[in-house]
């Protein structure tokens, strides 16, 4: 699956070949190399998988979820810097 998402939203290109996302609740690895403004993920073994689904970045999902800590350990940095990164024009949805 191609997600219009990329290293110019703050979705660290050191996440290529290494990163995942949450579709469905299940992790989804991202192949290849982050792009401006676009990535490419593995929806191989999520079943029923279809263009509307929703996807999670950073966040929960299900009973999983990826923390800024994960993606931090995965760029070497600390998990405030994987927030910061985050381009302030994205919407956000907080739930509590």
């Amino acid at each position: 699956a191609v997600l219009p998402v990329g290293y110019s939203d703050g979705y660290d290109r050191l996440l290529s070949n290494r990163g995942e996302v949450l579709i469905r609740g299940q992790r989804a690895p991202v192949l290849g190399r982050i792009c401006m403004n676009l990535m490419m993920v593995d929806v191989t073994d999520i079943e029923d998988a279809i263009l509307e689904d929703e996807v999670v970045l950073l966040g929960r999902q299900g009973e999983d979820e990826i923390t800024a800590d994960e993606m931090a350990e995965l760029c070497e940095t600390i998990n405030y810097e994987a927030v910061a990164r985050i381009n302030p024009d994205l919407a956000r949805v907080v739930v509590l």
